[in-house]
């Protein structure tokens, strides 16, 4: 694991003492799984069944690196590296190349904004350490935000204009598409489609595409975008509408996961 900044460290100690190690002690004896709504043309959602059996209660040690990297991916608000472990499980060792919109802003100004404490980038960092011959990249609206280190570079995207995620997707790095994309960005269910619309034609077959921070009050609205318009649309596309128990969250706890079968 990655070596944290010194107030990122001092964070990570106090949810490691007060979330995860107490969290992995109970899970043998709790259980918390997702409702997992599932659509694919090709007959039973087989990526719905493996999400359901999933025990969103037990973190897992990459919840650790990406806490420790800043990530909220695992903390008391979220917890979807639960879901990642189980998706990504056998991914490690691969030469991936991995698309994140929404690095986190820290401007106030911004809809998307985690506020002043927020740490850009942590999410691509945690992706960065958990698969070391991964390509990272992000995206984001805040300019003043985009950076590139080792094995990490930044963009900008405006994930409401088709144009600029067209542009997105035809950099150089990108035009061969993404195995694993993930959309971290404004979480509306506007700004979600028009994101989806412009970006699962970038996946890579057997990639996965993830949309975290769904809002509660529009899950009956992605249900029936999925079997009305991408289901049929898609039919090499296996999807997974699930809602995490969380009773911390019952805003926004919800994600998206499509895998391509081919």
């Amino acid at each position: 694991m990655q070596t944290p900044r010194p107030r990122t460290k001092v964070r990570y100690l106090t949810w490691y003492a007060l979330f995860y190690l107490p969290r992995r002690m109970a899970a043998a004896a709790v259980t918390r799984r997702a409702d997992v709504y599932g659509i694919c043309q090709r007959g039973p959602s087989l990526l719905a069944q493996e999400l359901r059996a999933v025990n969103t209660y037990r973190p897992t040690p990459m919840c650790q690196e990406m806490t420790a990297q800043g990530s909220d991916n695992c903390r008391l608000w979220h917890n979807y590296t639960t879901i990642y472990a189980k998706l990504l499980d056998g991914w490690r060792g691969r030469a991936l190349t991995i698309a994140e919109l929404g690095l986190g802003t820290n401007n106030p100004a911004l809809v998307s904004s985690m506020g002043s404490t927020g740490r850009p980038g942590a999410s691509l960092r945690g992706w960065r350490a958990l698969f070391p011959k991964a390509r990272i990249f992000g995206a984001d609206i805040d300019r003043d935000i985009l950076f590139e280190e080792e094995r990490i570079k930044t963009f900008y995207c405006d994930q409401l204009d088709p144009a600029a995620i067209a542009a997105l997707w035809a950099q150089p790095e990108l035009a061969d598409g993404a195995d694993l994309i993930i959309e971290d960005g404004l979480h509306t269910f506007e700004a979600n489609i028009a994101f989806m619309n412009g970006s699962l034609g970038a996946l890579r077959p057997h990639g996965i595409y993830v949309i975290e921070d769904i809002a509660t009050e529009t899950l009956p609205q992605w249900r029936a975008v999925l079997a009305g318009t991408y289901a049929p649309k898609f039919p090499a596309h296996d999807f997974a509408l699930l809602a995490l128990p969380n009773p911390a969250n019952r805003l926004d706890n919800n994600m998206l996961v499509v895998r391509r079968l081919d």
